[in-house]
């Protein structure tokens, strides 16, 4: 089971960024993110709930204006429990885009699904050791909000891997067009 899930997500990782020509037809944002309380905290509950928080990173890619796909990558320390590095395809909604104000502010929604790599810090004599790969990388993300054009910062209010609160940056990468860059209202 475990070999299989890893596969599937290898072979998502692999169909996100194999094609170089898709990537041209629009733009894309690479978000850095932290994050705290995430489900794995939260399950735990308390003496297993020290956690070092979530450092995140995710790539989208636009398919549409209001429509994004990606890869979301999110590493947590529970330092009297264990590890957990999340991978997860991750699909975004824009709810409201003010593309032609002079601040821009962009309101979105999103969610995804996964494979989370428990790696266990708990493991004493006669007991067995729970670490590998487990179907829980999921995070949903009603609410999220990003202000700024090329470069932006976001907050964000979900449940998951990422946490119940996610900030930081946001870079938008601009498409290419014959080798210089053109500036498209995404």
């Amino acid at each position: 089971m475990q070999r299989k899930l890893l596969f599937l997500c290898f072979a998502l990782c692999t169909i996100a960024f194999i094609p170089r020509t898709l990537a041209q037809q629009g733009k894309s944002e690479i978000a850095v993110g932290y994050g705290n309380w995430s489900i794995y905290n939260l399950a735990n509950g308390k003496p297993f709930s020290n956690s070092t928080g979530v450092p995140n990173i995710t790539y989208r890619y636009y398919v549409s204006k209001n429509v994004t796909l990606g890869l979301g990558f999110g590493y947590e320390n529970i330092t009297n429990f264990g590890s957990w590095a999340t991978i997860a395809p991750e699909l975004t909604v824009a709810y409201l885009d003010t593309r032609d104000a002079f601040t821009r502010i962009r309101i979105y929604g999103s969610v995804s699904y996964g494979l989370g790599i428990f790696s266990d810090a708990n493991v004493g004599i006669n007991q067995t050791d729970a670490s590998g790969a487990k179907p829980y990388g999921f995070q949903a993300t009603p609410f999220g909000i990003r202000v700024g054009r090329q470069v932006a910062g976001f907050v964000e209010l979900g449940c998951g891997y990422k946490g119940l609160v996610n900030f930081g940056l946001d870079l938008r990468v601009p498409r290419r067009l014959g080798g210089r860059e053109r500036a498209i209202q995404y």
